[in-house]
């Protein structure tokens, strides 16, 4: 990886639950480690590397838990992005915006009785979380949750998508993850003083899509058991291999030996 990537600007491109931070069963509460943020917020200065992430997560929550490392913040899975000179926002997000109302309100009714089950909220979709939910009610929970959006998806105008622990409903539509990376890599190409190659880490099903866009001269890491992607070049195991992965990238970057 290091020699593919060694005379080429870095385009580092990274989810945040189960990669940057420990996945919780609140996601309220994941915060990234002491040494994870010291290690993004140096490679993040770093020259001919620019750091991103690409998230579940409403921008602005990304932004609250990492700072102003990142050149490019992607939430909702790419559904809307910030760069320094330019934003995305899907069309569709706003014409979802009184269906995940309506979700949230029943779900959080109909839900109480499960403890540990989370109704996440993110105005555009929302995830119901059963990590740390008992076992036996696990799948009723998310049965029920199922039954409250499946008007609307039926109707065609919201969707399922399952990830670790939880099911989350948002806008039905071809944008995720992937599409983002290449809107990413093609506004950041034309300002990069030389080839670029892509350098992208995730653990769940939804980065499977950022890993399917990825070329010959960019780099797939997995992190943790899944997910489960023939495309992956390298697996970490964690978070804390996530800073120390950064922290061995951060050294050769500064000062690259003669051969690799």
């Amino acid at each position: 990886m290091f020699q593919r990537t060694r005379d080429r600007h870095v385009l580092l491109l990274t989810d945040f639950d189960g990669t940057l931070s420990d996945l919780v069963d609140n996601p309220g509460e994941a915060h990234l480690s002491v040494d994870v943020a010291t290690e993004v917020s140096a490679i993040a200065k770093l020259p001919r590397v620019t750091f991103g992430l690409v998230s579940g997560r409403r921008i602005a929550d990304v932004h609250a838990r990492v700072g102003s490392a990142a050149a490019f913040t992607a939430g909702l899975h790419g559904l809307e992005i910030d760069a320094a000179d330019a934003e995305f926002r899907h069309p569709a997000l706003e014409v979802v915006r009184p269906i995940v109302a309506s979700v949230v309100a029943r779900a959080r009714m109909d839900l109480a009785k499960y403890p540990r089950v989370f109704i996440e909220d993110k105005t555009y979709s929302v995830t119901c979380h059963v990590r740390g939910v008992h076992p036996d009610a696990i799948e009723t929970a998310l049965d029920r949750f199922v039954e409250i959006a499946a008007p609307h998806v039926h109707a065609g105008v919201v969707k399922f998508l399952a990830a670790a622990e939880a099911l989350e409903l948002l806008p039905s539509t071809a944008w995720n993850k992937g599409r983002a990376v290449n809107w990413i890599r093609d506004h950041l190409t034309p300002r990069a003083a030389r080839a670029l190659s892509v350098v992208y880490l995730g653990d769940d099903r939804t980065d499977e899509d950022a890993f399917a866009v990825l070329g010959d001269d960019d780099v797939a890491i997995g992190v943790g058991e899944r997910p489960h992607d023939p495309a992956i070049d390298w697996r970490l195991a964690g978070p804390a291999s996530v800073g120390r992965f950064f922290r061995h990238l951060t050294r050769l970057r500064r000062h690259p030996p003669d051969r690799l």
